[in-house]
């Protein structure tokens, strides 16, 4: 089967935007709901329970981007019977990753207690709504989640992400009702595990229709085997480097800090999370281009497409990373009050954080769709012993500064090394300091672009003597979408290969309009 490569990148990112944009919009009114109807504590709960369940579910980290990135070749070929086989293979894989997560779930529940500092919101029993979170986490590998993998190899995300919007719609709102007329967490919780089991029905029809020749049947060969249990051990190890820079801090400000305070981290760490799923989109719609352009073009072609990305894709994070610096304090400040803000040192950490993590996205891409996942393993095992250390000692020390801090050192200690990990082994014959410069300057002008931004948008503020939080915030929006584009424009236009990328993208605007 040819796959479309820019017609189907085009319309993932479509409706992987819309769904994440309404997957935005709706976590943050129930969050809003949840804090105003109950309390801070109950927010910080249910960010408890997700961040250790998120922990359990290493184990499956591995398996789906292993399978999708083994699929690549077998469908480049339309070769139905490898990929029958491996479905196989991950349907089986799934159960026992399943029954893993349980157990270890299980084995977890007597020291639930020891994770939290205080006291739990008065009533609520912790046990029984810890086992309706890992019960949801769950009942995913026991019915067909393995299925959505077919959707991802064939870059057809935009069901899955059709199918989020109904789950979203249908979990949210029902949970906003459950609050605000019954005021019952419990129940708020279980909507949670019916939504998901809705959410597996519909894309395992999704899949059916598209795919209907395509059944879990067959057996892999031995060698293809051993093939996916490196790239499986390789993958698990490189997520980990992940999984503890993004979930063990809610762990530990619970530990230190109490459900308060985990509030209020989550309640920042939501609005960066959010943006970074919308990015998110753009990476997940051209990841199966990219890997059957990989299966089938020079590592060349491939090293031209890869610079056009990142300078785009930077582009985009950076004006995101400016809008972050002007507008998280006035928006914290509307949403939740000044009792649950850090102060402005704090946000800027958060923001700093976010745009590191934005350097290396476009090179991730490639480095999943090369399946360059073992020659990574030494760099998140590094990561994930210093960021855990530092999470502990710093964060007993400095609270939350210490953590953030923690992350953004242990990621800046392993950044170098890990990104050159594609140029040696995929892109060999191109130069990696030139990469790394480039993520250097994006890096500087991001952050002198943001300040500059941030000072020009107080003083119209003040020039105006405007007081409305709403206005405030569209003063300053309007601000970070002139003044950085005008700056990245100037700046980026000195560079003969820069000024092509951005006469192409305007190019494609203008063709599209």
């Amino acid at each position: 089967m040819k796959i479309e490569r820019k017609k189907n990148a085009i319309r993932n990112t479509k409706w992987g935007v819309l769904q994440k944009v309404i997957n935005l919009i709706l976590p943050f009114l129930v969050r809003t709901v949840l804090i105003y109807a109950l309390s801070a504590e109950y927010s910080g709960l249910s960010s408890l329970f997700t961040s250790i369940l998120q922990v359990l579910s290493l184990t499956e980290l591995g398996f789906s981007n292993a399978i999708v990135y083994s699929m690549y070749k077998p469908i480049a070929e339309d070769d139905t019977d490898a990929i029958c086989a491996l479905l196989n293979l991950y349907r089986k894989a799934y159960n026992i990753i399943g029954t893993v997560i349980l157990v270890l779930g299980l084995a977890l529940v007597p020291f639930l207690p020891h994770l939290i500092n205080g006291d739990v919101p008065d009533g609520i029993n912790l046990y029984l709504l810890y086992f309706i979170y890992l019960f949801n986490t769950v009942i995913s590998y026991y019915l067909f989640a393995y299925k959505t993998c077919l959707l991802t190899a064939y870059q057809r995300e935009d069901k899955l992400s059709k199918n989020s919007l109904i789950y979203n719609l249908f979990c949210y709102i029902t949970q906003c009702v459950v609050l605000i007329v019954f005021r019952n967490y419990y129940v708020f919780a279980i909507i949670l595990p019916v939504s998901t089991i809705i959410l597996n029905i519909l894309n395992n029809n999704s899949v059916k229709k598209l795919f209907p020749n395509i059944i879990p049947k067959g057996n892999v060969s031995e060698e293809k085997k051993k093939t996916l249990k490196k790239d499986i051990i390789g993958l698990l190890i490189w997520k980990i480097g992940g999984m503890t820079r993004n979930t063990f801090d809610s762990v530990v400000v619970s530990f230190y800090l109490g459900l308060t305070v985990v509030t209020i981290y989550n309640n920042y760490f939501f609005i960066i999370s959010g943006v970074n799923t919308i990015l998110g989109v753009i990476c997940s719609s051209i990841s199966a281009g990219v890997g059957n352009k990989i299966a089938v073009e020079s590592s060349e072609t491939n090293y031209s497409d890869f610079q056009r990305f990142h300078f785009c894709y930077m582009w985009i994070a950076g004006l995101c990373c400016i809008c972050l610096m002007c507008l998280f304090q006035p928006f914290m400040k509307f949403w939740m009050g000044e009792e649950l803000m850090f102060d402005n040192t704090t946000m800027f950490m958060f923001c700093y954080y976010f745009i590191m993590m934005k350097q290396g996205d476009i090179n991730s891409v490639y480095y999943q769709a090369a399946g360059l996942w073992w020659h990574g393993k030494y760099r998140s095992i590094i990561e994930a012993f210093i960021n855990l250390s530092l999470n502990i000692l710093l964060g007993k020390f400095f609270g939350v500064k210490g953590i953030i801090l923690a992350t953004i050192i242990s990621f800046s200690c392993i950044y170098f090394y890990g990104s050159r990990i594609v140029f040696v082994n995929y892109f060999k014959n191109k130069k990696d300091i030139l990469f790394f410069g480039e993520n250097i300057l994006f890096l500087v002008l991001t952050f002198g672009t943001g300040f500059l931004t941030y000072l020009c948008g107080d003083y119209i503020v003040d020039k105006l003597v405007l007081s409305n939080s709403v206005l405030i915030m569209a003063v300053k929006l309007v601000a970070c979408f002139i003044i950085p584009n005008i700056v990245f424009f100037s700046c980026y236009s000195l560079n003969k290969r820069y000024r092509g990328y951005i006469k192409g993208v305007f190019s494609l605007i203008l063709r599209k309009v």
